[in-house]
């Protein structure tokens, strides 16, 4: 079962958004993995009260201490990356054909006569 709009002359257009809005947030998302281990490398891993250090990020045990404002960054690159894939994958969804909602028919399910 292919959706109504997945017929219509949006078809190409919606699947070059579609690829485009994914490949950007997964972009995104490897470029927030840089900020990370950026961070990881080069952050003390005791709090710093004086210059507001106390934000704790964990990396399999090693704990390092970021500001309000690389905290606050971390948080946007995450929201940002997932809700462009996210929306790269409803747009895919909807508009682009071969996407099914539902699984095909079983085999014993099809009728053929």
């Amino acid at each position: 079962m292919t959706l109504p709009l997945a017929m219509g002359k949006y078809r190409k257009p919606a699947r070059v958004l579609a690829s485009l809005l994914c490949f950007t947030g997964l972009a995104i998302w490897l470029f927030h993995f840089c900020v990370w281990y950026q961070y990881d490398g080069t952050r003390p891993t005791y709090p710093v009260q004086s210059v507001g250090r106390v934000f704790p990020q964990n990396t399999h045990g090693h704990v390092v201490f970021l500001t309000k404002e690389e905290d606050t960054r971390l948080t946007r690159l995450t929201i940002l990356a997932f809700s462009l894939m996210g929306s790269g994958f409803l747009v895919g969804g909807l508009f682009v054909e071969g996407f099914h909602w539902r699984k095909n028919a079983a085999p014993w399910e099809k009728r053929e006569w």
